[in-house]
């Protein structure tokens, strides 16, 4: 993949040349959250706002309606409270983006050597490209003494993974500074 986006042109629109190969949507997901990781990561350090439903207080100095002093009184306080919801959103992305960019983060899953070895089954199937009868295998693990995988922990972890990129898609057009 080569992607070239240029600056905002002062007339005219911006220049924009990508190339997607072919490899780089096998892994879509993986390759896409190289890009995202980088760009939320940059999106929380140098942000100038938030969304607006992290943040509806009224009482803003530059607003023409007026309203209770209490509004005023408590206007940065709401404000600061919705800026932090906003980076704990922002944070569960940045997560979620995060293990997928690193593409082993499921080996901490499995413990110690797996090894496995194919016995066949004694049931025949068609070849679907000939139609010869062909006899099917199973897999056998060979050690299974000596390894285990937490089935469960993985589980979790898949499911904050997804809330992340669910968070992602909710505040999608929210993602801008």
């Amino acid at each position: 993949m080569k992607i070239k986006i240029g600056d905002f042109p002062k007339k005219g629109s911006r220049k924009v040349d990508i190339q997607i190969d072919n490899w780089d949507t096998w892994n879509m997901d993986s390759t896409l959250a190289m890009i995202i990781y980088p760009m939320l990561l940059q999106l929380k350090e140098t942000k100038h706002g938030i969304p607006s439903e992290f943040v509806e207080v009224g009482g803003e100095d530059y607003g023409d309606q007026t309203c209770f002093d209490y509004y005023k009184e408590t206007h940065d306080d709401a404000w600061k409270e919705g800026a932090k919801k906003w980076d704990d959103v922002l944070d569960q992305m940045i997560w979620s983006f995060r293990q997928l960019a690193c593409e082993d983060y499921d080996s901490q899953y499995h413990h110690g050597d797996a090894t496995y070895d194919w016995e066949e089954t004694g049931n025949l199937y068609p070849n679907p490209v000939n139609g010869v009868m062909e006899p099917t295998y199973k897999m056998i693990d060979t050690n299974p003494k000596e390894h285990w995988y937490d089935y469960v922990g993985h589980q979790l972890h898949e499911e904050r993974i997804q809330e992340g990129i669910a968070l992602f898609g909710k505040y999608y057009r929210s993602l801008w500074d």
